[in-house]
């Protein structure tokens, strides 16, 4: 069920609360600055989809922390603005509508610096509630491809491509001159100062395989499902 769709009497306690949450900020110059978002949404829509009696599904929250991004166009929350969103964002969701289960479908590597603490101090807080977090992306897809993509890669564009290839600007590619990505990205170093084209794709070229963008997506998808499907509390 959607949230955004359903009545005030359809909200019932047993149903896992689906979070997608993304970001907005340049993937190169082919990809649209909501990419994270868009794969976040997707695959929880997907999973909404099979397991409609099950889970309801929350409006994606666009916005997260993306202040690796300085340079080029991007919308960030500071880090403790973003913490204090998420904080009352799932108290209100606990106490206001009574879901004691809830996952938050993050898109974005960004929000993986701070969701953790939230996921902490809601975790300790309640014995009868607890936040789960699935990260949308990790270490099997770059094995698949072949690259480490670090940002708006081969395998971003991928999966991009295989949901609506519409948004992807296939020309543009071409103007990426470089891949090389300097080390310390994200830790020392701005995704720019990295890579003046704002792609981290390993130094390799980006690789469109819309097929296998399918496979990763559908497989996150069922992930997802059996995390669903076996969220206790």
């Amino acid at each position: 069920m959607k949230l955004i769709e359903i009545t005030r009497d359809e909200i019932r306690e047993d149903l896992v609360g689906l979070v997608p949450v993304g970001s907005i900020e340049q993937h190169g110059p082919h990809l649209p600055m909501g990419t994270d978002s868009i794969i976040s949404e997707n695959v929880a829509s997907k999973a909404e989809e099979k397991l409609k009696e099950t889970t309801l599904l929350f409006p994606t929250v666009y916005y997260g922390v993306s202040l690796e991004h300085k340079g080029f166009p991007f919308i960030s929350l500071s880090f403790q603005t973003a913490i204090s969103f998420f904080n009352d964002l799932l108290e209100s969701i606990f106490k206001d509508l009574g879901l004691r289960r809830i996952i938050i479908v993050n898109g974005h590597g960004g929000n993986s610096y701070f969701l953790p603490l939230v996921q902490r101090e809601f975790n300790m807080k309640y014995s009868n509630a607890k936040v789960m977090i699935f990260n949308i992306f990790g270490e099997e897809e770059k094995l698949l491809f072949n690259v480490n993509d670090l940002h708006a890669g081969t395998v971003e564009t991928s999966k991009i491509y295989a949901i609506d290839k519409r948004v992807v600007r296939l020309n543009k590619i071409e103007e990426i001159k470089s891949y090389d990505v300097r080390d310390g990205v994200f830790v020392y170093y701005s995704t720019k100062e990295a890579n003046q084209f704002g792609v981290l794709n390993d130094g390799k070229p980006i690789r469109i395989d819309e097929e296998l963008g399918k496979k990763i997506l559908a497989d996150t998808v069922n992930k997802l499902i059996w995390l669903i499907l076996n969220f206790k509390v």
